[in-house]
C-alpha cells in the first residue's frame, strides 16, 4: 500500500498559517483594540454611553486550524469578540445595528498608524480589511459583537437574526478537550491574570500539533479548493471533531475521518449538530437540498479516492488521487514513481554468447 504520510506532513507545512502572517494578524488585532478604545472613550462621551467593553481572542486562530488561503483573490483573518458588559434585556438593550455603529464609530475615531483598506458591516460582525504587505494576500479582522450579562451565555448582535445566544469560548474548550491540549477557560475569561501561561500554553500546542489539528486544516483545505457549496470551518471542525480516527499515519486518519463523516451524516439525517451553545442547533438547517446534495457527492467522491490511494503500490499515482481533491498545493512533486516496499532500477539486458557450432 502506498504511504503517503511524508506528503501529507509537507501538505500541512503549506496550507498552516506561516508565523509571519500569525504575527501581522496579532498585531493588527492589538493595534485595532487599542484603535476602538480609544474611539469608544469620545464616542462613550458624545453619546452618553455608560457600557463596559471587553476584547476577547476567538475562533480558528486560537486553535490553529487557520489555514492559508489557495486563492489570491481571497483573504486570511482572525476573530476577535468584542464583549459589551451591562444588565439590560434583549427587549431594553438597543438593537445590533446601534452596536455595529459603535463600533465603526469607534474606529474611525480611534487613532493608529496602520492604514484601514476597508470597514464592512456584516450581520454577525464588523469587518476590518487590510493591505496585503509587500505584494501579500491581504487580510482583516472580524469583530464579532457580544451583550452579556453572564459571560457564560453572551448575546451575539445579529443585524439579521437578533440577539441570540452564541458562546465561542465554549467552543474552543470543547475543540481543545476533544485533544486533551491542557487548555483551560481562565486562558481568555481571565487573560489578564493568566497571559503568560496562555502563551507557553500556545507554544507548545503550536509545536506538538495535534493530528486533529492537521485533519481540520485538510478538510478546510479541501473546502478551499472545491469551492461551489461546500460548508465553513466551523462544519468541518465539528464533523471533524465528532469523527476523528487517529492513526500513525495522517493519509490514513483522514480516510477514515471521512468515512466516520460520511456514516455520522447518513445515520443522523444529514445534520450537523453544534456541541455548544446553542447546543442542538443544525448548521445543515438552512442548506437547500441541492447544497447537501453537492457535499454529500463531493464526500463520497473524496472517500474513493481515498481509498484506491491507499489501495495503490505507487506512491505517485496515490498522490494524484489525492490531489484531485486537495488541489496543486498537494506536493505531487515529491511522490515516489516506484512501488511501494521496492527499488525500480533499470538494468541492461543480459546477452548470452553462444560459441558452439551447430550439427
Amino acid at each position: 500500500m502506498a504511504n503517503c504520510n511524508n506528503l501529507f506532513t509537507e501538505f500541512n507545512k503549506s496550507i498552516r498559517l506561516d508565523d509571519n502572517r500569525r504575527v501581522t494578524l496579532r498585531e493588527k488585532r492589538n493595534d485595532l483594540r487599542k484603535r476602538i478604545n480609544g474611539g469608544y472613550d469620545v464616542v462613550k462621551n458624545l453619546d452618553r454611553l455608560e457600557h463596559v467593553m471587553e476584547f476577547q481572542s476567538q475562533g480558528s486562530y486560537v486553535m490553529d486550524t487557520i489555514i492559508n488561503p489557495s486563492n489570491q483573490d481571497d483573504q486570511y483573518d482572525i476573530d476577535d469578540g468584542i464583549y459589551f458588559l451591562g444588565s439590560l434585556s434583549r427587549d431594553d438593550r438597543p438593537q445590533p445595528a446601534t452596536f455595529h455603529n459603535w463600533i465603526i464609530k469607534s474606529i474611525e475615531a480611534g487613532k493608529s498608524d496602520n492604514e484601514i483598506e476597508e470597514i464592512v458591516d456584516k450581520n454577525t460582525c464588523v469587518r476590518v480589511v487590510y493591505k496585503g504587505r509587500n505584494g501579500d494576500l491581504n487580510y482583516h479582522v472580524d469583530l464579532p459583537i457580544y451583550y452579556t450579562i453572564d459571560i457564560r451565555q453572551p448575546d451575539l448582535a445579529d443585524k439579521k437574526e437578533w440577539w441570540h445566544i452564541s458562546n465561542p469560548i465554549e467552543f474552543i474548550i470543547w475543540f481543545e478537550n476533544k485533544i486533551k491540549s491542557g487548555f483551560k477557560k481562565e486562558f481568555i475569561l481571565e487573560s489578564r491574570l493568566y497571559s503568560n501561561e496562555f502563551d507557553t500554553w500556545l507554544n507548545d500546542m503550536r509545536k506538538k500539533d495535534h493530528q486533529l489539528r492537521k485533519i481540520v486544516r485538510y478538510l478546510k483545505a479541501w473546502g478551499d479548493f472545491i469551492k461551489g457549496d461546500m460548508p465553513p470551518g466551523i462544519v468541518m471542525t465539528i464533523l471533524a471533531g465528532e469523527n476523528y480516527a487517529e492513526d500513525l499515519r495522517d493519509d490514513i486518519a483522514l480516510k477514515n475521518t471521512l468515512i466516520n463523516i460520511s456514516d455520522y451524516l447518513n445515520n443522523n439525517g444529514f445534520k450537523c449538530i453544534r456541541p455548544t451553545t446553542p447546543i442542538g442547533e443544525d448548521l445543515f438547517e438552512n442548506y437547500k437540498p441541492e447544497e447537501k446534495e453537492y457535499f454529500k457527492n463531493a464526500l463520497n467522491s473524496f472517500i474513493e479516492s481515498a481509498k484506491q490511494a491507499i489501495e495503490m503500490e505507487n506512491q505517485k499515482s496515490a498522490c494524484r488521487k489525492w490531489q484531485k481533491h486537495l488541489g496543486d498545493r498537494f506536493p505531487c512533486f515529491l511522490a515516489k514513481d516506484e512501488i511501494e516496499g521496492s527499488k525500480a532500477y533499470v538494468t541492461a539486458p543480459l546477452i548470452k554468447s553462444d560459441n558452439s557450432r551447430s550439427a
